[in-house]
């Protein structure tokens, strides 16, 4: 039974984090004044300190040491008290025979094996230091099997345990303790001496190390400084340089934008030259050789009517051929270039336009125009006209509108022309439309860019579109010349004007 109580007493538990705890005055005191960062404050028991440690006792002298040498003091001086309290309770318990008294006793036991194996685990690396504890911890053994001997004694025999009390075996194991424990604890002070000792001798030595390294950083810190400045200059000049690059670039894309609105302007200018041109050919030259075929048809049919029937029908049939291909032509001078603008003027025109197509449609259509309207220049009324005819188209080709409006208005602030419809509208990505693959709401707008106006287009999917196209009283919009100069094709009409189509 003593073997088993000594075997049992003898175990150890492995340390999990190595020893945890050291005094509150003398730990604290050293490890700050040698190394502030090396402790820290628990947060869950103020009255202690937490100190880092590598896990293995080191031999040599420094920081690292003290803390150890302190920690394993603080560890001997809690086990010599848990021991104390464990003879407490095991003493209060057998004089008075009540299980309360056994609670010191009861809690110091599980502290004393700790302590024991975290006391065990700083000697690790030092034989010397570990015999010594083992031959302590021998000691400890016999005094918690004593005590564990008497408890027992004492629930059965209270009178035998008392005589073992009575004996000096339980002073004389607890003195040796005592001993054992005090040799332990003046070779952890003579530790902490030695290793205070090399750190006065190495403190100079630090002073110096700390001193270089801060001039090295202020070195490097200056060094860096003009590195960041230079990086700054470098970096405000490429930015000065891409600033300028970027307006460079906007310039460019601004010229090349005015270049190509004016050669758009110019190949439309060029395309309703060149559309009067083919337009004056076909009435000259087709009109004269149609009007010429048809008389001498009229010619031969007044001679074969009554002799030769069948070649008078095909005379007929002829000059009804004739009557179309005139009618043909008529069709492609007005589309080429319409007479009834340069005859009647734009106001006329755009009605007759209008009312054309509205029928042709079966839409229901209205007209609004100004009751005064200033003279404009072929290029702006020829503009304004060819809106309306593409509007027209593709409110007949895409919106399947039933009501179509067009509202002519001209004010000092210039001239403005409206084609609304109720059809189905354009669908929401109207803009990329226009840019891509759309080319007559593209050519609607670069008519009014060309002569300093703007256009608008309003839609929503459903509910139909109105375009709006606003032209600034300019020269290029308004004929300011003399009344003698002949009426532009904005004007009303003026019987008798030479250059008309016919």
């Amino acid at each position: 039974m003593m073997r088993i109580a000594i075997k049992k007493h003898t175990q150890t538990r492995a340390a999990s984090g190595g020893l945890t705890r050291c005094s509150r005055s003398a730990c604290h005191a050293v490890i700050s004044a040698l190394h502030p960062a090396a402790c820290r404050r628990h947060p869950a028991d103020a009255g202690r300190t937490d100190c880092v440690r590598d896990g293995q006792h080191s031999p040599e002298p420094g920081v690292p040491a003290v803390i150890q040498s302190q920690q394993a003091e603080t560890a001997i001086n809690e086990l010599l008290a848990e021991l104390v309290n464990a003879e407490a309770g095991q003493r209060g318990f057998l004089l008075t025979g009540k299980d309360e008294y056994l609670d010191p006793y009861n809690k110091a036991i599980p502290h004393i094996h700790a302590l024991m194996a975290e006391i065990r685990d700083h000697y690790a690396n030092d034989p010397e230091a570990l015999k010594l504890f083992s031959e302590t911890a021998l000691q400890v053994s016999r005094k918690l099997t004593e005590m564990e001997l008497t408890l027992i004694y004492g629930k059965r025999d209270l009178e035998v345990a008392l005589d073992l009390i009575r004996t000096d075996f339980g002073k004389a194991s607890m003195e040796a303790v005592r001993q054992g424990l005090d040799r332990l604890r003046q070779r952890e002070i003579g530790t902490v001496a030695r290793s205070l000792e090399h750190a006065e001798r190495d403190l100079p030595l630090s002073r110096y190390g700390i001193a270089l390294i801060t001039a090295v950083n202020i070195i490097l810190l200056v060094v860096l400084g003009m590195q960041h400045a230079k990086r700054l200059a470098a970096t405000e000049q490429e930015r000065d340089k891409l600033e300028e690059e970027s307006q460079k670039l906007d310039r460019m894309v601004r010229e090349r934008t005015r270049q190509l609105s004016d050669l758009a302007a110019h190949l439309q200018r060029v395309t309703e030259d060149e559309k009067t041109r083919l337009a004056r050919e076909l009435h000259d030259e087709l009109g004269a050789i149609l009007t010429a075929t048809k008389m001498d048809l009229h010619w031969l049919r007044s001679r074969y009517t009554a002799s030769e029937p069948a070649v008078a029908e095909k005379i007929t049939r002829v000059m009804a051929h004739v009557d179309q291909g005139i009618q043909i032509k008529r069709r492609l001078i007005e589309d080429l270039r319409p007479t009834i603008l340069l005859n009647l003027g734009l106001a006329e025109a755009i009605t007759q336009l209008t009312e054309d197509v509205g029928t042709r449609n079966q839409w229901q259509t209205e007209v609004s125009l100004p009751d005064e309207m200033p003279k404009l220049t072929d290029d702006a009324a020829i503009a304004l006209y060819r809106i309306v005819q593409e509007s027209l188209t593709n409110a007949s080709k895409y919106a399947h509108a039933s009501i179509v409006s067009v509202a002519l208005d001209a004010s000092e602030e210039g001239v403005r022309l409206r084609v609304r419809d109720n059809g189905r509208g354009f669908p929401a990505d109207v803009e990329r439309r226009r840019m891509v693959g759309h080319h007559g709401l593209l050519g609607m707008e670069q008519r009014a860019i060309a002569l300093g106006g703007t256009l608008t287009i309003d839609s929503t999917p459903g509910g139909g579109v109105t375009i709006i196209v606003e032209l600034p009283p300019t020269d290029a919009v308004v004929d300011r010349g003399d009344a003698g100069n002949g009426p532009a094709a904005g004007d009303m009409p003026v019987a008798g004007k030479g250059n008309a189509l016919v």
